[in-house]
C-alpha cells in the first residue's frame, strides 16, 4: 500500500512535533480550551447530545469481530448509571484477531505508520466534546479537565509517542554497501537493516485517566510497528470505545485491519487483564494502577521474557522553606490538592513545614499561622460555588470515600474533615473538599502509605533538612510522580534538586499561579522516571520506544 499522500499531508505536523520533542520547548497541536471559536459554535452541544444518546442502549461503531456476548456496568460519579452495554471478546478471540492484523501492520515503514497515527488522531478529535463527557462521567473529572485531558492533552501525548517512536526506528540508516580494506584486496557488503516489531502490545489503563495514561503504550507501540490491545476498566469503557470505534473506522477506510487496535472488554468480577497480560501472543504490556496489580504484571513480564512499562503509585511530597508570597503559595497548592479531589498520580500528599515558621522575605510566619491560612484557602475554594465543584469533580470509586472514612481513625490530628460538596444539576453526586491532618514525622506507618483521594497531611519538621531527608527517604521507599519545593535560598534548591533528582523523581521548584505540580506537558515534561518504585517508565523517553522492537540485520557479499 502507497500511503505517500497521507505522508505528505502529516508532514508539517510531524516536524514541528519532532523539533519541539528535541527542544523540549512549548507545542501543543490540538488546542486545549473546549471553545466554540475553536471546535465549532455547537460543538459542546452536539457533544452532549451525543453522550446522551449513547445512554441505555448497546454501544454502536466498533468493528472486531468475534464478539460472544456483551457487558456494561458503568455510573456516573455524578450519580446515575449510563446502562450502555458493550460487546465482550474472549482472550483468544483478541489474540487471534491482533496476530493476523500484525502482519499486514508491520510490513508497512516507520514513516507510513507514523502518518496514519496521526490520521486516526486527527480524526478521532472531531469527538472531543462526547469524549469529554464520556470521561466526566465514568470518571468523575469536572467538565473542562475532562475535556482537556482525555481530548488536547491525551492526544498530544500520543503525538508525542509517535515522533519519538519514528525518531528512535529511523535513527539508523536502514541500507548501505560497507567496504572493508584487506590489504591488496577489499570485501564488499550490501547491508540492509530492519526495525522489527517485538508483536502485539497490550495496555491496560486505570479508572481516572482512561485515555491519557493509555495513548502513550498504544501509540508508541503503533509506530513501532506493534498492534495493540487496550483493556479498558470495566467501570471506564466509554471514553475509549469512543476512540477506538473511530480508529477502527479510520483504518477501514485507509484499507487496513481494523484489528490493528482492539479494544478489550471485562467485569468486576470476570477480569481478563491477567489472562490477557500471560497470553503467549502478547509480546508487550503496558500498565496503568495500583501498585499490587502493577507489581503482579511486571512479575508475568519478567517470568514470560516481555517488556514492561509501568506507571503504578507514588507518595508525593512538598517541602515549605521560605517563600516570596505565602497567600499565593498557598493558593496555588490549595488547588494542587484538590484537583479532581486528589485523584491524581502527580497530587501532592505529604506537606513538610518546619515547626519554626515559613520565612517571608526578612518576615518569619509562625507554622500555626501557615496551616490555618492554608485551610483557609481550601475552606475559600469549597465555599465559591462557581469553582469549587468543578475543581473538586466526583470520586470515581467508592472505596475511596471509604479511604477518608479510614484516614480520620488515623493518629493524626485533624485539621480539616471532608465536606460533601454539592454539584449543581446532580444531587447524588459524590463529592468532597478535602481532607486535612496534622501527622508526626515519628509516624511514616501513616503518611509514607498512599492515600489515594482528597487526603493531605501536614507534618512539622525542625528543619528543612530533615524534611529533604524524609522526602528523599520515602521516594527511594514509595516512590512519586512528584516532588516540589519551596525556597528562597539558592543553596538550599540547589541541594534539593541533587538529593531528589538522584533519589529518582522530578522537582517543581515554586509554583504559583496558574501552572501546578500536577501538570505534565507532553513535548516538555517526561512524566514518571521510571527511576523508583512508582513505576518503570518515562512518557516519552527514548527507552519508552526502544524496547518495542529489534534492529536486525541482513548482509549479502557482493564482491570476491
Amino acid at each position: 500500500m502507497n500511503f505517500q499522500d497521507l505522508v505528505e499531508k502529516h508532514s508539517e505536523t510531524i516536524r514541528e512535533a519532532m523539533e519541539a520533542n528535541v527542544a523540549r520547548t512549548f507545542y501543543a497541536h490540538w488546542p486545549e480550551p473546549p471553545s466554540g471559536k475553536i471546535y465549532g459554535e455547537t460543538a459542546n452541544d452536539d457533544g452532549l447530545a451525543s453522550f446522551k444518546n449513547r445512554l441505555h442502549k448497546p454501544f454502536a461503531g466498533l468493528l472486531q469481530e468475534g464478539a460472544e456476548g456483551s457487558i456494561g456496568e458503568e455510573e456516573s460519579p455524578y450519580g446515575f448509571p449510563l446502562g450502555i452495554t458493550y460487546p465482550q471478546w474472549s482472550v483468544n478471540t483478541l489474540a487471534s484477531n491482533a496476530v493476523n492484523a500484525q502482519k499486514q501492520w508491520s510490513r508497512l515503514s516507520p514513516a507510513d505508520r507514523a502518518a496514519i497515527c496521526i490520521e486516526l488522531l486527527e480524526q478521532a478529535a472531531s469527538y472531543f466534546f462526547e469524549i469529554g463527557y464520556a470521561t466526566m462521567h465514568t470518571t468523575g473529572q469536572g467538565f473542562v479537565m475532562a475535556f482537556q485531558a482525555s481530548g488536547p492533552h491525551a492526544f498530544d501525548r500520543a503525538l508525542e509517542a509517535v515522533v519519538t517512536g519514528l525518531a528512535a526506528t529511523t535513527y539508523f540508516d536502514y541500507s548501505t554497501t560497507w567496504t572493508k580494506p584487506m590489504g591488496k584486496i577489499s570485501v564488499t557488503l550490501e547491508k540492509r537493516f530492519h526495525a522489527v516489531p517485538k508483536g502485539p502490545n497490550c495496555t491496560i489503563g486505570c479508572s481516572t485517566f482512561p485515555i491519557w495514561n493509555s495513548f502513550p503504550g498504544m501509540f508508541a507501540s503503533l509506530v513501532t510497528g506493534n498492534v495493540t490491545i487496550t483493556k479498558v476498566h470495566p467501570k471506564v469503557i466509554y471514553p475509549m470505545a469512543l476512540c477506538v470505534a473511530s480508529f477502527q473506522n479510520t483504518l477501514q477506510q485507509l484499507g487496513l485491519d481494523p484489528h490493528i487496535i482492539q479494544l478489550a472488554t471485562d467485569t468486576v468480577t470476570e477480569p481478563i487483564t491477567f489472562e490477557l497480560a500471560q497470553h503467549p501472543a502478547v509480546k508487550i504490556l503496558d500498565f496503568t494502577g495500583s501498585p499490587s496489580v502493577g507489581s503482579e504484571i511486571e512479575a508475568i513480564a519478567r517470568m514470560d521474557g516481555k517488556p514492561v512499562f509501568t506507571e503504578k503509585a507514588g507518595v508525593n511530597c512538598v517541602i515549605l522553606d521560605s517563600v516570596e508570597n505565602l497567600d499565593a503559595v498557598l493558593d496555588n497548592l490549595a488547588f494542587s490538592i484538590s484537583l479532581y479531589s486528589g485523584q491524581m498520580c502527580t497530587a501532592p500528599q505529604n506537606i513538610f513545614i518546619p515547626k519554626s515558621g515559613i520565612h517571608q522575605g526578612d518576615e518569619l510566619i509562625a507554622y500555626e499561622t501557615v496551616i490555618a491560612k492554608f485551610v483557609e484557602k481550601i475552606d475559600a475554594m469549597a465555599n465559591n460555588e462557581k469553582m469549587g465543584p468543578g475543581t473538586f469533580g466526583a470520586i470515581q470509586n467508592e472505596a475511596t470515600v471509604r479511604r477518608l472514612e479510614d484516614v480520620s481513625k488515623t493518629d493524626c490530628k485533624v485539621l480539616r474533615n471532608a465536606q460533601p460538596c454539592t454539584q449543581q444539576g446532580f444531587e447524588n453526586a459524590r463529592s468532597f473538599s478535602p481532607f486535612v491532618a496534622e501527622v508526626s514525622v515519628t509516624r511514616p506507618d501513616i503518611y509514607e502509605n498512599e492515600w489515594f483521594g482528597p487526603i493531605t497531611f501536614i507534618i512539622p519538621v525542625q528543619s528543612f533538612e530533615q524534611a529533604l531527608e524524609q522526602v528523599y527517604k520515602s521516594v527511594k521507599i514509595n516512590g512519586a510522580l512528584t516532588t516540589a519545593v519551596y525556597s528562597t535560598d539558592d543553596g538550599r534548591i540547589a541541594a534539593a534538586e541533587e538529593s531528589l533528582i538522584m533519589a529518582g523523581t522530578p522537582v517543581a521548584f515554586n509554583f504559583t499561579g496558574p501552572i501546578w505540580v500536577n501538570q505534565s506537558a507532553a513535548f516538555s515534561d517526561f512524566h514518571g522516571a521510571g527511576a523508583n518504585p512508582s513505576g518503570n517508565a518515562s512518557f516519552a523517553d527514548l527507552s519508552f520506544v526502544t524496547n518495542r522492537f529489534n534492529m536486525i540485520g541482513t548482509r549479502i557479499k557482493i564482491n570476491s
